[in-house]
């Protein structure tokens, strides 16, 4: 049985329900804009899933160096679910860490010599470095930590484009159109949204940060200037969406603007509604929740928009 709890504990670590967004995010991505109006993608199906992989694997990487080197902040903040150093020792998690990185080397060099472009299999040391360097050194730094992992979560959505590339842009330019525009939509979608919520887990972990000197935006400006900032990218994204269903012709169907505006603009209104009163820590685990579940129903937004322009050709 001890075994068998020490290899929960190395499940647990890496976080398996963000991974499996991650990975969801991508196969919805691949399927519903790639699959769709791509007639001979660079990637096929074997590649894609082991490209897909392979940024999980990046993934769990920056979790286990993250814990390894944050552990004393975790200790204060989240005691409950700390397991470095209590469950899993510092030294088995960087071995943990080293067999991860070597792993998707492995992979990344695969899938660079298939599609033969050897040149990117530099993409994989590049992202696991700047998950480190944020491990070590901009986590505590104002706000620099929070655009790291934002544009981390943006990049599991870029990267199915970067390897795409090519062939979408030998689209004709209606489809091309298309497609580029679902791609950006959700990135930048995914970047304000993460963005927000690293802010209100910063604030989560405000005790816990400060007794180990860390100088997050909280720390620094305070709970209620966090919370405006919170506030204002929340507004942010509500303007965003009612600009591209007002000015994006093929988003003007009654289905798509409903989903956008119950599933996506209304859950940010009573997002705002819990900043606007709350100072409790419970209500920013909540909010936490609520921005995660806003993330997913975002998915489902590109395959409701993907599945109604294809009935409509």
């Amino acid at each position: 049985m001890e075994f068998l709890d020490k290899k929960l504990d190395y499940f647990k670590i890496i976080r398996p329900k963000n991974l499996l967004i991650a990975a969801l995010t991508q196969c919805i991505i691949y399927k519903y804009i790639i699959l769709q109006f791509v007639p001979v993608p660079s990637l096929n199906v074997s590649l894609f899933l082991l490209l897909s992989l392979d940024t999980i694997i990046i993934a769990a990487g920056g979790y286990v160096i993250n814990d390894i080197l944050d552990f004393k902040s975790d200790s204060i903040n989240k005691p409950e679910k700390t397991l470095i150093p209590e469950k899993i020792s510092v030294r088995e998690g960087y071995l943990y860490y080293i067999l991860l990185l070597f792993t998707g080397l492995i992979l990344a060099f695969y899938i660079a010599y298939k599609i033969n472009n050897l040149p990117l299999v530099l993409i994989y040391p590049t992202a696991a470095l700047v998950l480190y360097l944020y491990s070590l050194k901009f986590k505590n730094t104002i706000l620099a930590g929070n655009i790291i992992v934002s544009i981390y979560v943006a990049f599991v959505t870029g990267i199915v484009l970067f390897f795409e590339r090519d062939s979408v842009f030998s689209l004709e330019s209606s489809d091309k159109k298309i497609v580029l525009t679902l791609f950006w939509a959700y990135m930048v979608f995914s970047f304000i949204l993460n963005f927000i919520r690293e802010v209100i887990k910063d604030i989560e972990d405000l005790d816990g940060d400060k007794k180990s000197g860390l100088a997050t935006y909280p720390i620094r400006f305070g709970i209620q200037s966090s919370k405006k900032l919170c506030i204002t990218l929340c507004l942010l994204i509500i303007a965003i969406i009612i600009t591209f269903m007002i000015s994006i012709p093929f988003l003007h169907n009654l289905r798509i603007i409903t989903y956008l505006t119950l599933l996506i603009a209304a859950p940010l209104v009573i997002v705002i509604q819990i900043l606007t009163g709350t100072t409790q820590k419970r209500e920013f685990s909540k909010i936490s929740t609520i921005l995660k579940w806003i993330m997913v129903a975002g998915l489902g937004s590109i395959v409701l928009i993907s599945t109604i322009l294809q009935s409509n050709e």
